[in-house]
């Protein structure tokens, strides 16, 4: 385009009416397209001139930033005249992240906005990826190391058990060391992403399996817990096993956050889409910051916690198609939600 106009510079004397006509025509058809391209990009285009007062923008720009662009310039605080990029939050129309490039244009600024929160989403989810799979080959690692010694220990415990037969201190050691394997056992196994064995069910049958088996700790504690589940719920697949293991995660995270004589509220229901459990408990409550890494490995509140037991069973849940989320407010409690598809509603997705 620009050649097309320095060869019309050049030969514009030399040209009649009609080649004029003809100039004219190429560059309204050339302008028009690029005026559509301008106009339907789905990414936001910013023109500032030297004082930084917007030019032209397109109407993307104005939708991703959710205001008008002489607006959303007050607080944008574009650098005028330099190349630049960094990344906004925005939440209104909604909440997403942009990318915000500014390029210098002889005595202008172009601005040029990205919707980035898809990627940056796909990004966050392969470094947790990346994080689980660590902390898997680390817990292997760890439990092979710890497992040869113990089972040194435990042989020479026999030998001296043989020698010293009813000693009651070499007996508790052997019991320690047993206990110390099966939850080595427990561990890897419960950090290895074996796939759920989905087979029709209620939701809320792991559920009161894992309340009976924790009934004498909420007894002991004096801890009142208040289950609302409706006589009829809609059947889900689900690995029963597994979500015992879910279950038991957050009702201890909660036994261990509430003060004895507290309270847990669990609630069963559901939607067109999912059933939905959730569990409240009126305990310390979570910090923001502490929230937003809740499900990462490592990532916990309590002084000798690992962090793994909520990864887990957020693993569990996305395997079966569901999502966990946790809100909370310091001093007043959390709430985890659980959702799973109802098996109705897998069925439509695939008809």
């Amino acid at each position: 385009m620009r050649d097309f106009f320095k060869g019309v510079r050049r030969r514009i004397g030399k040209l009649d009416a009609e080649q004029l006509r003809e100039q004219y025509r190429i560059i309204s058809e050339e302008a028009e397209f690029l005026e559509t391209l301008f106009s339907t990009n789905s990414d936001g285009i910013i023109v500032l001139d030297e004082k930084g007062a917007p030019m032209r923008a397109n109407p993307a720009a104005r939708e991703l930033l959710g205001m008008a662009v002489a607006d959303a310039l007050k607080w944008l605080e574009v650098p005028l005249g330099a190349a630049s990029r960094r990344e906004l939050a925005v939440s209104y129309p909604q909440a997403r992240t942009l990318e915000v490039r500014t390029l210098p244009l002889k005595s202008r600024t172009l601005v040029y906005l990205r919707d980035i929160t898809a990627e940056k989403a796909r990004g966050e989810e392969e470094l947790r990826l990346g994080a689980t799979k660590a902390v898997r080959d680390l817990a292997a690692g760890v439990a092979h190391e710890i497992a040869n010694p113990l089972n040194a220990i435990s042989l020479n415990l026999q030998l001296l058990e043989r020698e010293h037969p009813g000693d009651g201190s070499i007996v508790a050691c052997r019991e320690q060391i047993a206990r110390l394997d099966t939850i080595l056992r427990g561990f890897l196994q419960a950090l290895r992403p074996t796939r759920p064995v989905l087979a029709p069910g209620n939701i809320a049958d792991p559920l009161k399996n894992c309340l009976e088996t924790m009934k004498r700790q909420f007894e002991d504690r004096c801890i009142r817990v208040v289950l609302d589940v409706p006589a009829a719920l809609p059947g889900v697949a689900i690995d029963k096993a597994q979500f015992e293991q879910v279950y038991f995660n957050l009702l201890k995270n909660a036994l261990e956050a509430i003060p004895d004589g507290g309270k847990i509220e669990i609630a069963v229901s559901s939607d067109d889409n999912d059933a939905i459990v959730e569990i409240a408990d009126n305990g310390q409550g979570i910090a923001p910051d502490q929230l937003a890494h809740l499900f990462e490995p490592y990532r916990t509140t309590k002084d000798k916690g690992t962090g793994l037991g909520l990864m887990i069973s957020a693993r569990i849940v996305r395997d079966h198609g569901g999502t966990i989320s946790a809100a909370s407010r310091l001093g007043e409690g959390t709430v985890f939600t659980i959702r799973i598809p109802r098996i109705e509603r897998r069925i439509r997705t695939l008809a």
